[in-house]
């Protein structure tokens, strides 16, 4: 596992991605017949899901470059702004705040939420609507509940 790891990853990187094929493996339980060749897709999609994400933060540091933040008081107004969102998400149900997690910290589409979730494409898109439905609702509560 590790082998195949390093060969598209660094050392340190390749090591998690074998701990974490592992942990899959753990929690699975019962391992196929071809133990080997079933890990290595497991990692397969362990890796694919690195480097995805390696993409994300690589395309967010050069968008966060190219839009520097605008110095002055635009920063108390932003740390403001977050402490509402995290309120209005504390509100939400877990399942809620899973998916709104899933959509916007991991940026994933409505399809791939679904493979998370183990739901079909239109149960995660339902379930995709109600959460920014209720999200909305929560904010404006927490909001409304600043003005008074």
């Amino acid at each position: 596992m590790h082998r195949y790891a390093r060969t598209r990853l660094g050392a340190a990187e390749a090591e998690d991605v074998v701990a974490e094929v592992f942990a899959i493996a753990w929690r699975k339980g019962a391992v196929p017949d071809e133990p080997r060749a079933w890990l290595l897709a497991v990692a397969r999609r362990v890796l694919a899901n690195q480097v995805r994400a390696e993409r994300r933060r690589t395309a967010l540091a050069e968008r966060a470059g190219r839009h520097p933040a605008a110095p002055g008081g635009d920063d108390a107004r932003l740390v403001d702004e977050l402490d509402v969102l995290h309120r209005a998400l504390d509100l939400l149900r877990p399942a809620d705040r899973e998916v709104v997690e899933l959509l916007a910290a991991a940026e994933l589409s409505t399809a791939e939420i679904a493979r998370v979730l183990g739901c079909s494409t239109p149960s995660a898109a339902t379930r995709v609507y109600r959460a920014r439905r209720r999200l909305r609702a929560a904010y404006r509560t927490v909001t409304e509940g600043q003005e008074n």
